[in-house]
């Protein structure tokens, strides 16, 4: 191609400063749905075969929000306890972190203290975090209820959600409402 330097009717580096760039991490023991909630946010589709996450996974989709499109990097991070370094390098700069537990796994959710810890330990800025109970269409071997859910998030001072990744229930307005915050936040000078 025969391009002239200066053709394009715009500055690329003006544009691309003008991004709004979002990083949220999904943390929570392995098989909890973190993978599944991503897929399903990003490409909005289930994978139904369980691939246990190898240190971290990725994904990547422009929300509208507002009427202004943000980059959300969204990472996967392996709850298995091999990949902590990893994990815990890639809390730094987080604007969001989804804390996932599974409803059906009652360990699941004990261990969300571990997982908050670990957050506020080697996340470098303030993050926007939210608990979020994954897997709400098994009911019948649901072993963790709202109630002691929302009390758990309460007392923790952060908002809960209840998701099923399988039927996507729960997952479109829990990402509106985490990034519509996230996004607040920015614009007022707090991440």
């Amino acid at each position: 191609m025969d391009r002239e330097p200066g053709h394009l009717p715009f500055d690329v580096k003006d544009k691309v400063s003008s991004l709004i760039w979002i990083k949220a991490v999904a943390a929570g023991n392995a098989g909890v749905g973190k993978t599944c909630i991503i897929k399903h946010f990003c490409e909005d589709k289930f994978s139904h075969g369980y691939q246990p996450t190898v240190g971290v996974d990725y994904g990547f989709k422009i929300q509208n929000i507002s009427n202004v499109d943000l980059r959300v990097h969204l990472w996967d991070l392996s709850g298995h306890s091999d990949y902590q370094e990893v994990r815990n390098e890639l809390f730094s700069d987080t604007q969001a972190c989804f804390l996932v537990f599974d409803v059906t796994n009652r360990h699941s959710f004990d261990n969300l203290e571990f997982w908050l810890k670990e957050l506020n330990r080697y996340c470098t800025s303030p993050s926007h975090v939210v608990v979020v109970a994954n897997k709400i269409d098994i009911k019948a071997k649901r072993v963790i209820q709202s109630d002691e859910a929302t009390r758990w998030a309460a007392a923790k001072k952060v908002k809960y959600y209840e998701t099923s990744a399988f039927n996507g229930e729960g997952i479109t307005r829990m990402f509106a409402e985490v990034l519509q915050e996230v996004m607040t936040k920015s614009s007022h000078g707090t991440r």
